[in-house]
């Protein structure tokens, strides 16, 4: 099975390298990646590997029979702030290109058929508030508040309303992000939109980031989450109005308002110190809670920019001591996601893929296929 040439090419330019560069990048001659260029040699597998991980390319790309139809960033975040973008590494902008092509990976192994539930198409968010909204997306997912108190912690939490939304169209991939002042973005797409989320992150925060980032397809915008609301003050009038649209929904769909006037009580009467206890019963951040303290005027924006501003710290420097390390299996599922990860091996063991082919799109080597599936739950 040979790769597309004129994509290995494609998708080199595309990423700014020239010949010499991507050579260094991967330890080979400028000699071998001209003749694999001009199809007079085939790279090995291992090469692939290596240029697709340089290029943060899905490995299933460089077989498609065309370059995929994707976007300039910069064209996809038009509404982003001249200097937020200008600040975006070109690690996320790379992560940018990959949150697309997997989109194309998403077309090529559906067939063309889509998710029977789309809940970008569903409903109405044009004419709800975000409180109504965020009441009619958590019916649709179906999680109730007596489910999501069972979820004990953020990453089960992560987990449930990853495969929730993937159950309605909505497909969530994971990235080791550089930029560390990036929670996660999203790509609007009509058949399927894709959710980005840094995994760097901890588990409360990538909760935020999912929902934060599925109020942006719903109001279909192309969205990027920060860590902080520092860029709030460069955009104009409307584009910061959609942000704090998308901060409120993603509030009011993680902590409902209803419930939470139940928890306002013991606010009163032990202060701050008990919004660990209340992210950790709603399986969010503290920075959530704060959110919906702030939203019932219990906290000042003075008290809420303090609190947020030293979580911050905190958290980049715990993220910065952070060790690596880990089941490479497990984290190819973590960054792929189960429903990404099942359609491929659905479509394989329908006998629509080879193994070959269904190791491109998970950007593994054909040999580690069935070892990977042994992980996955079915």
């Amino acid at each position: 099975m040979c790769i597309n040439a004129t994509i290995l090419t494609w998708a080199r330019e595309r990423n700014g390298f020239s010949i010499e560069e991507l050579a260094e990048k991967i330890h080979v001659s400028p000699h071998e990646i001209e003749m694999w260029e001009e199809e007079i040699e085939v790279p090995s597998y291992a090469r692939l590997e290596s240029i697709a991980d340089c290029l943060k390319m899905p490995i299933a790309v460089f077989f498609f029979p065309e370059p995929p139809n994707v976007d300039d960033p910069k064209k996809k975040f038009r509404r982003l702030p001249d200097y937020e973008f200008a600040r975006l590494s070109s690690d996320t902008i790379q992560t940018i290109h990959l949150a697309q092509a997997y989109q194309d990976s998403l077309v090529e192994l559906s067939f063309g058929t889509f998710p029977e539930k789309q809940i970008f198409r569903k409903l109405d968010s044009q004419s709800l508030s975000p409180r109504a909204l965020a009441r009619k997306t958590r019916e649709y997912l179906g999680i109730t508040i007596q489910q999501q108190f069972k979820f004990r912690s953020p990453e089960k939490a992560f987990k449930a309303w990853r495969h929730a939304l993937e159950e309605v169209g909505v497909f969530t991939f994971k990235d080791s992000l550089k930029d560390r002042f990036i929670s996660g973005f999203c790509l609007l797409d009509d058949r399927f939109p894709v959710i980005i989320v840094n995994n760097s992150n901890s588990f409360a925060r990538q909760v935020f980031t999912i929902a934060h980032e599925l109020g942006h397809i719903l109001f279909g915008v192309n969205g990027v989450t920060d860590v902080d609301e520092t860029y709030f003050k460069f955009m104009d009038a409307d584009e910061r109005a959609l942000e704090i649209r998308c901060n409120k929904f993603a509030a009011e769909l993680l902590v409902p308002h209803e419930e939470f006037q139940k928890d306002i009580p013991d606010f009163r009467a032990s202060g701050a110190a008990i919004i660990p206890s209340l992210a950790s019963k709603y399986s969010v951040s503290r920075e959530v809670i704060l959110r919906r303290l702030l939203d019932q005027n219990l906290v000042t924006s003075e008290e809420y920019e303090a609190m947020s501003a030293q979580w911050n710290k905190d958290y980049l420097r715990s993220r910065d001591e952070k060790r690596k390390g880990g089941n490479s299996y497990l984290t190819r599922l973590s960054y792929l996601g189960e429903g990404f990860t099942h359609l491929a091996f659905e479509n394989y063991h329908e006998g629509r893929l080879t193994k070959t082919q269904v190791a491109t799109h998970l950007n593994i080597n054909a040999r580690y296929v069935d070892k990977l599936e042994g992980y996955l739950r079915w």
